[in-house]
């Protein structure tokens, strides 16, 4: 099936084009600013690296089917042949824990007993070679600890405050759940060799703009790995890896968050077997302007994104986050991002789209705002294949609702499908929706140039189409005109089924960073 001989319509200056429909795009969180010690390197690694050796911390689990490797990652710090401490805390010995915590020794470990510990303040770690266990992590809702889980409760702490607030090398925290963190659950910044396991990180009420914003949040770190890990009713992000470089995140559960699981300028990450369900948007993989850290080699693999439908509750006034402008229903968002390979996962009920590959002047017009990146605002390189499309996608876009203020993208795109449906007949946001804006200024001769390939992929509907190139600046100026024209914006948009040309190709070749 060809793409439809639609007409395109003279285009303007693009990046005015842009200009209309560009969202805000400050950073995640207020305190991300680029950080000048953590220099992006652009050193070849493994996406995929799993065994560190014991002192590391990454185990190798001989995990398959996309879990990631066994290959060491490099330490600048090691307790081997150093003087180690344990030290045990229970319920109620919480000043204590505070105290020592305070005074810590390079490697030591923290040793809590099961039960529930109540803080008024963040537990702060600056200190080298610390390993924090708790007894278990708990069951989703468990707001106390039993005598087989470890709760942190956070509810009575400071305003504006973290519950782990850690800087450090060779950290490990692993067997607890952080409960009702007034800001972030698990924040790990500037640090290398860090180890998240089995860590549920949780507020008690659903939808509240005044949850913590990220549940599990490493930044600026390197070498960090985040496995069998549960995330709840963050109104930002659930689990968050940014500004980083190399990075595992697997075998997790992120539901009921603005964002499930958010990979945001970060080289060489390597996502599988996650379950990202019920949030607003599912899996994201983005960069922002304005940091020197430029993702690329994200390898998405084994995951179920599904079912994330879930009303956008994330506060623009507390956080101006890229996410709160994501339209609920989203499976996953590609922004910005180069060398994007999703394989083996299954995607499904997503009201808006099951994926969405974006050009950061979506968000950002101004390309010199992205110099800091390398001008890292191009989509490039997007090869879905192999993967599970379940049906039952792109049907309620934003659940019905778009708000142009807020969210207008999913505006712009439900009020052309809503004409799409009544004129002729679609029945949907296709499977992947391309925003047609990189290269910029586009180049109409050029099919596919950011090499988006969708192939092998297997399909509820095999005749229907599957790839749509929305040309999103076209569609805008139809729309955004004086006198809005649904028509003419439908018209500037192709559509694609699975094998046609050019979206048949076959991928990327895959650097030995991105498996």
């Amino acid at each position: 099936m060809h793409p439809l001989p639609l007409s395109r319509a003279p285009r303007a200056v693009l990046l005015a084009l842009v200009g209309l429909l560009a969202l805000p795009a400050c950073s995640d969180d207020d305190d991300d600013r680029p950080d000048a010690g953590q220099p992006d390197s652009g050193a070849p690694g493994d996406a995929g690296t799993g065994d560190a050796g014991s002192d590391a911390g990454i185990p190798d689990d001989g995990g398959t089917g996309g879990d990631g490797g066994s290959m060491a990652w490099p330490q600048d710090f090691s307790c081997e042949g150093k003087e180690q401490t344990t030290l045990t805390f229970n319920p109620g010995q919480e000043q204590e824990l505070q105290d020592a915590v305070n005074a810590l020794d390079e490697c030591t470990t923290i040793a809590l007993g099961a039960g529930t510990f109540q803080f008024d303040n963040a537990i702060t770690l600056r200190a080298n070679g610390i390993t924090v266990k708790g007894a278990g992590k708990g069951a989703q809702g468990e707001a106390t600890g039993g005598e087989a889980s470890t709760v942190l409760d956070f509810s009575n702490a400071a305003a504006n405050t973290n519950g782990f607030d850690v800087v450090g090398k060779l950290f490990t925290v692993s067997d607890l759940a952080v409960w009702n963190a007034k800001k972030d659950g698990l924040r790990i910044e500037s640090s290398s060799n860090v180890n998240i396991q089995r860590v549920r990180t949780e507020w008690a009420e659903e939808n509240l703009e005044s949850n913590g914003k990220y549940g599990i949040y490493p930044v600026k770190s390197m070498y960090v790995l985040v496995e069998d890990c549960e995330a709840y009713n963050a109104a930002d992000a659930g689990i968050y890896v940014g500004q980083t470089q190399h990075t595992i995140v697997r075998r997790n559960v992120a539901k009921k968050n603005v964002a499930g699981i958010e990979i945001e300028n970060t080289k060489y990450a390597h996502v599988a077997n996650n379950i990202a369900q019920d949030n607003t948007a599912g899996l994201v993989v983005f960069d922002l302007p304005g940091n020197p850290i430029r993702g690329t080699d994200v390898y998405i693999a084994h995951n179920t994104i599904t079912g994330n439908n879930r009303p956008n509750f994330a506060s623009v006034q507390a956080s101006s986050s890229t996410v709160s402008q994501v339209p609920a229903g989203t499976g996953t968002f590609i922004l910005a991002s180069r060398r994007v390979e999703l394989e083996h996962n299954t995607w499904g009920d997503n009201n808006t789209v099951d994926i969405a590959i974006l050009s950061g002047l979506a968000i950002e017009s101004d390309p010199i705002q992205w110099a800091a990146g390398f001008f890292n605002y191009p989509s490039q390189d997007i090869s879905i294949h192999d993967n599970t499309f379940t049906g039952g996608s792109g049907r309620l876009v934003d659940n019905g609702t778009p708000d142009p203020e807020r969210r207008p993208l999913g505006a712009l795109v439900g009020a052309v499908y809503q004409y799409g449906a009544a004129a002729h007949g679609v029945t949907g946001v296709e499977h992947v929706l391309w925003d047609g804006i990189d290269p910029a200024p586009r180049d109409e001769s050029l099919a596919n140039p950011i090499n988006i390939c969708f192939t092998r992929n297997t399909l509820p509907e095999s005749t229907q189409a599957s790839v749509v190139d929305l040309d999103l600046q076209a569609v805008g100026a139809h729309i955004m005109a004086g006198t809005p024209n649904l028509a003419a914006a439908w018209a500037e948009t192709r559509r694609y089924v699975q094998g046609a040309e050019p979206y048949n190709c076959s991928g990327f070749t895959p650097a030995l960073t991105i498996r």
